[in-house]
């Protein structure tokens, strides 16, 4: 069973995968990108967000409406070193979905078809390509046909989300459909995504279903030690990877330290602030007075200080 850590816009930048990469996820996925600003060579989206260390355990995301604007962004993408490319039709952002791209490529499947005809002939033989979906948007509710989009040009895998775009993030996921939907034909990998934040419940998902993996995203923010403790619960029943209190200390000085280097002292004070009540969410008991402790870290505008704090958590 693969495990993978999907892309996450505003959290999957290289100092979070530089965490990720140490309980071996079998991919990481860069933040996705704009497949406008990628063709134009914006520079954040080239030094930025594609920014990594190793292409082979690095896969990357994109999203856009426009046929050709995509084709050629994932024609960048492979010049630029990226053998794994998944295609964003699941995002329900309305920024995102109000110029088409995102969940509200559901409804453009003649778009998809055209774009993949057109586009894997010009591709590397070892360049991938993969698409990560819900299941509906609006009046849309036919999944099943991008599955057999994804039969039809013998794509990397599929992802499914079991919400539609209409949910955002609440209530939730419905496996029921993506247990479905994976046992259908198919020559693709099929992976659910959706909820998995505990590796008891993983289990149950993937007892339930016919998948290759797992794409985990929201469940690792502020607990990467879900990938291995998933991968462990999944093979023998057991969990050995704990999350301690003080490992998770370590691990957030660490994240810290890895923004610094990569964006700078103010950057980095401000940015750890969105991971510091994850991380920290399953010691409220070890820290008294939770709240306000953290409340100060977060307040907290110097680097040096702000590591301080931190360790006398």
């Amino acid at each position: 069973m693969k495990i993978y850590v999907a892309p996450m816009s505003g959290i999957t930048d290289y100092s979070f995968r530089k965490i990720m990469e140490k309980f071996n996820p079998d991919l990481l996925f860069t933040e996705m990108v704009n497949a406008n600003l990628l063709n134009r060579e914006n520079d954040a989206t080239i030094n930025e967000l594609l920014k990594c260390d190793d292409k082979e355990k690095n896969g990357t995301q994109i999203f856009g409406s426009n046929k050709n604007e995509l084709l050629l962004g994932i024609l960048k993408l492979e010049e630029i070193g990226f053998k794994k490319i998944n295609i964003n039709m699941g995002c329900p952002q309305p920024k995102i979905i109000r110029n088409g791209a995102g969940s509200a490529l559901l409804e453009n499947y003649n778009l998809m078809d055209e774009l993949f005809s057109e586009l894997l002939p010009k591709l590397d033989s070892d360049t991938k390509i993969s698409i990560k979906i819900r299941t509906g948007y609006k009046n849309f509710n036919n999944p099943e046909i991008f599955l057999d989009l994804a039969n039809k040009y013998n794509l990397d895998f599929i992802c499914v989300h079991g919400r539609t775009q209409n949910q955002f993030y609440s209530g939730t996921a419905n496996w029921e459909i993506v247990s479905n939907l994976s046992k259908l034909p198919r020559n693709t990998e099929f992976f659910g995504n959706g909820d998995l934040f505990e590796p008891k419940f993983i289990k149950e998902q993937v007892k339930k279903c016919n998948l290759d993996g797992i794409m985990l995203s929201r469940g690792v923010i502020g607990n990467p030690w879900l990938i291995a403790q998933a991968r462990e619960f999944l093979q023998t029943g057991k969990i050995k990877t704990i999350k301690t209190f003080d490992a998770t200390k370590e691990i957030v000085l660490e994240h810290l330290e890895n923004i610094f280097e990569n964006k700078g002292e103010i950057k980095a004070v401000l940015e750890i602030n969105k991971f510091l009540k994850p991380y920290f969410l399953k010691f409220q008991d070890e820290i008294f007075d939770f709240k306000n402790k953290i409340g100060k870290i977060i307040v907290e505008k110097n680097f040096t200080q702000k590591q301080n704090l931190i360790k006398k958590l």
